[in-house]
């Protein structure tokens, strides 16, 4: 999402990494193999953000904004999913489990920036 590029070594990384995800995404639609987008998404009001973002007052993605929307260079596809998530795992209270058993997409492959939270409690499951 755009507010998570704005400074530091993601922006500094930008291009490098829509590069990769262009790829990876390019050779899963050649192959016939879905593309689900996740992104996280908060209330104005914060009221579904994360407790400590609550206390902080600190307001990223916030919907209807800019800062909540995929980066632009993103190549997607109109047969693309897309998910709107508000834990770090994509799995929790969303409807990707949904979408995973009706495309019967085993394995997947996931791919972000947040490895250490956001990959990590996906990839730990629908419960995590």
């Amino acid at each position: 999402m755009n507010d998570y590029f704005r400074e530091g070594p993601l922006l500094e990384q930008r291009a490098a990494l829509v590069r990769s995800v262009n790829e990876l995404t390019s050779l899963f639609r050649t192959l016939a193999h879905p593309v689900i987008w996740i992104r996280q998404e908060f209330s104005e009001d914060l009221s579904d953000a994360f407790p400590q973002m609550r206390r902080k007052g600190i307001r990223v993605t916030i919907a209807g904004t800019a800062g909540a929307r995929l980066l632009s260079d993103l190549e997607r596809a109109a047969n693309d999913y897309q998910i709107i998530k508000k834990r770090y795992s994509a799995f929790f209270k969303t409807e990707l489990d949904a979408h995973v058993a009706r495309l019967q997409a085993n394995p997947l492959v996931l791919a972000g920036i947040n490895s250490h939270a956001c990959i990590r409690a996906t990839a730990i499951g629908p419960a995590a």
